[in-house]
């Protein structure tokens, strides 16, 4: 039996149920932008970038001896990159933008392998590809904790002031250009949001993982839902819960965090699925028998 008196005593527990406070409000956030205007697929481009980012800073420390440059910061310069590059109108006329976005999945991670065994191992610690790529919520460090705190101000203060435009880009684009709104500018502000949301999550559940958590509590909230502020509520909660038993889980058993946390998601997603789908074919019989 676990003494969670004890457990949660410990420094990095704490760090990592923090990290996964942040983590949830934000992703029950932007998540809901991301489900409801369809763009799990963005989301997961951005994301793989990532990965070349991750190992160009590990090569500039350990071959220029940049140690400012940070995995985290090299993750937020590849990620906002590729949402410019997905977003931008010039490169969609000339190519698809699904094929842009496989492009640029494939060769963030590319990039990602290359400089990884470029670097000098023994001037750099570098992570494991299992910690990189699915997570370790465990390494979350204080440091790691102020730059996610200023990334999630950053972030839903965005929100906040763009709510109503991109309210209207989320629902209807054609509505939006009507109302004098910028939607090309929006939607890359809006990729620019995914692109910090994925580099903001990533030390929780790793690359692969990010777009579950980005997804999965806004895509069971809006099974309850229509409405834009009402789903952002019911996938923050959602986040929040699920990801603290995801936690309970990992150490109870002591199995990765990170696939904790996304199973734990998954479950509820198919169980939520359920109740749907009886409830929608209750409602049908009900009406049958009325008329």
């Amino acid at each position: 039996m676990t003494d969670w008196g004890m457990v949660l005593s410990i420094g990095l527990i704490q760090n990592m149920f923090l990290a996964t406070i942040m983590a949830s409000v934000v992703c029950g956030v932007i998540g809901t932008y991301v489900v409801v205007k369809r763009i799990v697929f963005v989301s997961g481009g951005i994301a793989h970038t990532t990965f070349g980012g991750v190992g160009f800073a590990y090569y500039l420390q350990s071959v220029y001896l940049v140690s400012w440059f940070t995995p985290m910061i090299g993750a937020i310069v590849f990620a906002v990159a590729a949402a410019l590059i997905i977003g931008s109108p010039r490169i969609n006329k000339i190519v698809r933008e699904d094929s842009t976005i496989g492009v640029l999945w494939v060769v963030g991670m590319a990039l990602g392998v290359l400089f990884i065994s470029l670097t000098d191992h023994n001037v750099v610690l570098v992570r494991s590809y299992e910690s990189i790529l699915f997570g370790n919520v465990l390494l979350v460090s204080s440091q790691n904790l102020q730059v996610m705190a200023v990334m999630g101000i950053v972030i839903l203060s965005l929100v906040a002031y763009l709510y109503r435009d991109l309210q209207i880009l989320t629902f209807d684009e054609t509505q939006a250009r009507i109302s004098g709104i910028n939607v090309t500018l929006m939607n890359i502000l809006l990729y620019v949001l995914v692109a910090l949301t994925c580099v903001f999550v990533m030390n929780i559940v790793g690359i692969v993982l990010v777009i579950a958590l980005l997804t999965l509590p806004a895509a069971i909230a809006s099974m309850f839902s229509n409405d834009l502020r009402q789903i952002m509520v019911l996938a923050t909660v959602c986040a929040l819960v699920l990801s603290f038993l995801g936690l309970v889980l990992s150490i109870e058993f002591s199995i990765p965090p990170g696939a904790s946390i996304v199973l734990t998601l998954a479950v509820f997603f198919m169980l939520s699925l359920g109740i749907k789908s009886y409830h929608d074919r209750g409602a049908v019989v009900s009406k049958a028998e009325r008329d």
